[in-house]
């Protein structure tokens, strides 16, 4: 039986608040501890509760092929998407991160035409040149008094890193996403990417690896990410899914940003200049434009990724 409208909406929208707040998140507990503990700690915890989920669910009957495929583009995500995100998030704000992140949906419409032979359509080259426009003022609007110009340039190239990493995953694993359920692909690869942040974690210095710098709001934050961000939110923004069309959920996930500056304004005290105010606003509009211009497969498949710090 269909839930009511008033259920999926607000599993949405508590959704859209998890990953918004989970920049802010990601910002405090990176200012503690270093990227590889962070995420090690973060996609431990979370491949356990998915493995419980996995056992609710039932094994799935991979072939060694899937199986192989699916390792292969955790590389790209979550691997590489969180490398980058991560050590990009700690040198810009919280509020610039998610604005960059939001722009994947127009990175995959890019790719799609180059690896996919899918037209380039009017509308996703003006949200190119948008996007460049707004992303431009994110970097040249910068608070002086705040990070330096250095930083700002390499934190938005790092976490540009993350967008095309995300965007590679969604346009080399199209047919793996129509044809593996989701719940699954989610653990597996989470499972991959546990073992992966495991051995670079392991892999630090003793004071590298600590997890000591965590305050008591620094624990929170990461039980959040692991909790919240990553399982509790897959899991309703999945449920949703499937009583909610991808056009109407392109229109949630434009709120992330939004969510991200209030919680940065009030737990950070960041706030973006009006130059960079103005770039954001571009950024948004370059991805709306992008989303309205993908053919349909490309936007059923871009607002299943999870747009989570």
């Amino acid at each position: 039986m269909k839930p009511h409208p008033v259920l999926v909406q607000g599993a949405m929208l508590l959704t859209m608040v998890f990953w918004g707040v989970s920049f802010v998140a990601s910002k405090l507990v990176l200012s503690q501890i270093q990227p590889l503990t962070y995420m090690g700690v973060r996609f431990l915890i979370a491949s356990v509760l998915l493995a419980v989920v996995m056992a609710l669910r039932g094994r799935p009957a991979f072939s060694r092929k899937t199986h192989l495929l699916i390792a292969l583009t955790a590389l790209a995500e979550p691997v590489a998407y969180f490398l980058f995100e991560s050590y990009g998030i700690r040198l810009i704000t919280a509020t610039t991160a998610s604005l960059i992140i939001a722009t994947i949906p127009l990175a995959v419409t890019i790719l799609a035409s180059l690896f996919l032979g899918e037209p380039a359509r009017p509308g996703g080259l003006v949200a190119v040149g948008v996007s460049i426009a707004g992303i431009a003022l994110l970097v040249v609007g910068g608070d002086p008094a705040g990070e330096s110009a250095r930083n700002q340039v390499v934190g938005i190239l790092l976490v540009a890193g993350a967008v095309l990493s995300a965007a590679f995953y969604i346009t080399l694993a199209r047919d793996l996403t129509q044809k593996v359920d989701p719940v699954h692909l989610t653990v597996i690869q989470t499972w991959w990417g546990a073992a992966v942040f495991g051995l670079l974690w392991g892999m630090q210095s003793p004071s590298g690896r600590s997890l000591a710098g965590l305050s008591a709001w620094g624990w929170i934050a990461l039980a959040f990410l692991a909790v919240g961000a990553t399982v509790g939110a897959f899991l309703l923004y999945n449920w949703a899914l499937r009583y909610e069309r991808a056009a109407t959920a392109a229109l949630y996930i434009n709120a992330i940003p939004v969510i991200t500056a209030l919680t940065g304004w009030v737990a950070l005290g960041e706030r973006l200049t009006p130059l960079q105010l103005a770039g954001g606003a571009l950024v948004l509009v370059s991805v709306r434009i992008a989303t309205r211009a993908a053919p349909e497969p490309v936007a059923e498949t871009v607002h299943n990724l999870p747009p989570e710090a």
